[in-house]
């Protein structure tokens, strides 16, 4: 793969989304194929997950559900959009990826890292980030 992917984490309301595009822009004003995704979703297969994990109540799914349906939405993913831009030598921007799942199923739903490790390197291929960045707010 000649391209570039990059994900940004974080909690809720703190400017991924805003960085994501910021970035986007500065990348591409340098010449670079960009593709700009998000995590649940970015492909079709994907983003019906996503409608499956958003909509409803928050105790729909307990966290061993959460971690698979995130795990087969990352699958489709990283098969249909990611892996072929990254191909073809784009740069890959995502809005959250395993990181979030590692804190949400994991830390925050008591799965063990392993547990989402494994359902990653299953349904993705182990694709990991070039580089991560978290983006936290301070107090």
């Amino acid at each position: 793969m000649s391209g570039r992917f990059i994900t940004l984490e974080g909690g809720e309301g703190v400017g991924k989304s805003t960085q994501l595009r910021a970035l986007a822009a500065a990348l591409a004003a340098r010449g670079l194929d960009i593709v700009t995704t998000r995590e649940p979703g970015g492909s079709p297969g994907a983003e019906a997950i996503r409608t499956l994990l958003m909509e409803g109540s928050d105790d729909r799914w307990n966290a061993r559900s959460e971690a698979l349906l995130f795990a087969a939405a990352r699958a489709d993913h990283v098969a249909r959009l990611i892996r072929p831009a990254l191909e073809r030598g784009a740069w890959v921007l995502c809005d959250r990826f395993v990181d979030s799942s590692r804190a949400y199923q994991g830390a925050g739903g008591g799965l063990t890292d392993a547990d989402i490790l494994t359902l990653h390197r299953i349904g993705s291929e182990g694709l990991l980030p070039d580089r991560s960045f978290l983006l936290a707010l301070g107090a």
